[in-house]
């Protein structure tokens, strides 16, 4: 599953790297199904990336997933029934903008997962006094809290050098680092 979650991230960055060069954004239209790849693709590897740092034997990942499933059916529904319209980008190319309701829907989906994750990750770093799990949970946190931050200054408008690139790397950097942390306990280093 998590790889075919990090294919889906590796679809999304070609998607941007596509309209990013692209004359006529009609010619690669199709694509556009991956411009919010990372919604499934950074979210559901870190609800994973905390049970395999909390290892409790009453969550499996049946359990997981059942809990992840709302978030998913919209993610899902975003990708491919949403409204996208074509716009220059500032920098080069072409960048997909979503229509007002699309705009609503995923800024709610997305405070809502956001808000329980890292009310997850604060009430397990308040209970596991173990540095190694704390931290790697801290840095979840704020990673999906700055990509929240992102998504509220893209929604009101606001603008700067690539939204959500600096913020998704830094996801992706904290999402290898709670993987390679919950291993290493595993082995019992």
């Amino acid at each position: 599953m998590l790889n075919g979650t990090a294919l889906f991230m590796m679809a999304r960055y070609g998607t941007l790297a596509a309209f990013a060069t692209i004359a006529d954004p009609e010619s690669i239209w199709v694509l556009r199904h991956c411009w919010f790849a990372s919604s499934i693709s950074l979210t559901l590897p870190s609800v994973f990336a905390v049970d395999q740092l909390i290892r409790h034997p009453a969550m499996t990942p049946r359990k997981l997933l059942l809990g992840y499933a709302p978030f998913l059916a919209a993610y899902l529904c975003v990708i491919m029934f949403a409204d996208f319209t074509p716009m220059p980008d500032r920098i080069a190319g072409w960048a997909l903008k979503l229509s007002p309701g699309w705009v609503i829907l995923v800024s709610i989906v997305q405070s809502i997962f956001v808000a329980l994750f890292v009310a997850a990750c604060a009430f397990f770093v308040k209970k596991i006094p173990i540095f190694s799990i704390r931290l790697p949970l801290i840095l979840l946190a704020i990673a999906h809290l700055w990509m929240a931050a992102d998504g509220a200054l893209l929604a009101l408008g606001g603008w700067y050098f690539r939204p959500f690139l600096f913020s998704e790397m830094f996801t992706l950097l904290c999402l290898w680092y709670a993987f390679e942390s919950a291993a290493v306990l595993q082995r019992g280093g």
